[in-house]
């Protein structure tokens, strides 16, 4: 009886952290998605200083995150959204108002798309 004990209490434990990754990534990707947002308004008001700090603020939350993130997420997934960072902020730096709101849509998307992998569904419970 022990050993069904034992499994239950793993399982529960297994679920439990499964349900808190979902909730971090959550955490994480709407953080780093408001700053975004911020961002790319402000670029398309012209106010590159202001856009150019969100921008900061999102990508050191991003890196400060890299210790997890590197463990729970897929290194392609990571990679890409690195590198859709660096091209907004080059968008950002070069003040293309245009194209810092793609590439800005660019970077929402990625991390929706993790949001949606990392959810918690029947078909990743199952």
């Amino acid at each position: 009886m022990s050993k069904e004990f034992f499994a239950a209490a793993l399982l529960a434990v297994l679920l439990a952290l499964s349900i808190w990754n979902t909730s971090e990534i959550q955490k994480i990707c709407d953080g780093i998605g408001s700053l975004v947002n911020g961002s790319a308004d402000a670029a398309a008001e012209g106010d590159w200083e202001e856009s150019r700090q969100l921008l900061e603020k999102a990508m050191k939350l991003w890196k400060s995150r890299q210790g997890y993130t590197g463990v729970v997420l897929r290194h392609t997934d990571i990679e890409t959204l690195t590198d859709d960072f660096y091209e907004l902020t080059e968008h950002i730096y070069t003040k293309d108002a245009p194209a810092a709101r793609a590439a800005s849509a660019l970077v929402l998307e990625h991390l929706d798309s993790i949001r949606k992998m990392e959810s918690l569904n029947m078909s990743s419970i199952f």
